[in-house]
């Protein structure tokens, strides 16, 4: 259903319905690796980072913040060694502010 390149390898995919949005690791031929999980529905990047926003299993009532740290990332990497959450609004700002994280830059309206 979507297949959308950010950064580097990362793309923001969505196999079968929108519900199951996360930003995933492209390891070719088609496939690509979670790296945070649905159902991401904003997300922001630049060359070092990629911050997401995120509704645990589609349920809109939680928004969760996450961000991933590119240079901790491979394409077979731990995927919890590179992402950072999930974190409340005020610890993503926090963690923002610490390391320049980039800003939301584009948001699925359908899914916020």
């Amino acid at each position: 259903m979507r297949n959308e390149k950010l950064v580097g390898p990362y793309v923001l995919v969505a196999i079968d319905t929108e519900e199951q949005m996360s930003v995933s690791y492209d390891i070719g031929g088609g496939a690509s690796v979670g790296r945070i999980l649905p159902t991401v529905f904003s997300v922001g990047w630049d060359d070092r980072y990629i911050g997401a926003k995120q509704h645990p299993e589609a349920d809109r009532a939680i928004t969760n913040f996450y961000f991933l740290e590119i240079a901790k990332d491979s394409k077979y990497g731990h995927q919890f060694k590179a992402v950072a959450g999930p974190l409340t609004e005020k610890a993503f700002l926090a963690a923002k502010a610490k390391l320049n994280l980039p800003d939301f830059r584009q948001t699925i309206r359908s899914l916020e």
